[in-house]
């Protein structure tokens, strides 16, 4: 049996840290896609292939997965349907996208993942109990996290993500932009660690400033439904701010911020993801090598992609 899987990679727009404190937030898939393609094996064996390298495991081995490994991410949704399988896969991985370029690629290839196996086990999932599936391996693997991309991931375009109530609100929005590397990557673990540091002897200002954080992404995606666009990338720059205050920038990451804003046809700029590197989004339009006061940074240019996770079998 052969068959194919398929997801978007996605970034979050804004809501970072506050998601992770019960506010929404808003994320958007990306054109750039990662690819499984699946053939079940006559034995046991887990054979996985890709740009990233090569892995072989045995399916009743998969309770050793190294902390590090490559390819956790489809490891563990595997191991937690170990008991359903009888029969090993080879599985191919090919990606659109770099993985050093802030697009979730984690969570692309986990939804990636969990739409091959379902696809298998013939289970005809939603995409809030397929993210529920995912929501557990995510807290296996890192121990926390909202799900956000795991959720763009699934659902395609521009969401809404609701952490409590665990919803995803689509929106009808398209958003070029241009994502920038800043050549470095700080681990969210660590990002978040440093915060709680930071903040230790000022709780209830951090409270209250992720109240304020969850307040902005609201209004932000209010006023993506009005189709007002120049609030919407108002707001976006109001959170770039409260990121600064958070602690999360640096210099490297503002300066690219401000670069990014005085490219004439950029609307807005900040920091995507948990920030102390990785990458600043801009939006607006698509920044052409060229054009860019940014030459000396890794930049891609991305559109919103409206498809979500797919499968296929191919025979």
């Amino acid at each position: 049996m052969n068959w194919s899987s398929s997801a978007p990679a996605n970034l979050m727009l804004i809501g970072e840290h506050s998601v992770v404190h019960g506010y929404p937030a808003i994320a958007m898939s990306v054109s750039q896609r990662l690819t499984l393609d699946w053939q079940t094996r006559d034995d046991m064996q887990i054979s996985i292939e890709s740009s990233l390298g090569n892995f072989l495991i045995h399916l009743d081995k998969l309770h050793t997965i190294p902390e590090d490994s490559t390819f956790k991410w489809i490891l563990y949704p595997i191991k937690n349907l170990r008991r359903e399988l009888d029969k090993g896969f080879n599985i191919t991985v090919t990606s659109e996208f770099k993985h050093t370029l802030g697009l979730g690629s984690s969570a692309a290839v986990l939804a990636a993942t969990l739409g091959g196996l379902h696809f298998y086990l013939n289970k005809s999932y939603g995409i809030i109990e397929t993210f529920r599936h995912g929501l557990k391996v995510i807290h296996q693997i890192q121990g926390r996290g909202s799900g956000t991309d795991l959720a763009a991931s699934l659902a395609g375009g521009v969401i809404l993500f609701d952490p409590k109530k665990q919803t995803i609100i689509p929106v009808d929005a398209s958003l070029p932009a241009t994502l920038v590397y800043s050549g470095y990557k700080t681990p969210t673990a660590k990002v978040l660690d440093k915060v709680h540091r930071d903040w230790l002897y000022q709780p209830d200002i951090l409270k209250n400033l992720y109240k304020i954080m969850g307040k902005v992404t609201s209004q932000a995606f209010d006023a993506l439904q009005r189709k007002d666009m120049s609030g919407f990338y108002q707001l976006i720059n109001t959170y770039q701010g409260l990121m600064d205050a958070l602690g999360v920038n640096d210099d490297t990451l503002g300066h690219i911020v401000y670069q990014l804003r005085s490219i004439p046809g950029v609307q807005a700029s900040k920091i995507s993801g948990s920030g102390l590197g990785d990458c600043v989004l801009g939006l607006g339009m698509q920044v052409r090598h060229h054009d860019s006061a940014l030459a000396e940074y890794q930049h891609i240019e991305i559109e919103t992609d409206y498809q979500g996770m797919t499968v296929e079998q191919l025979n």
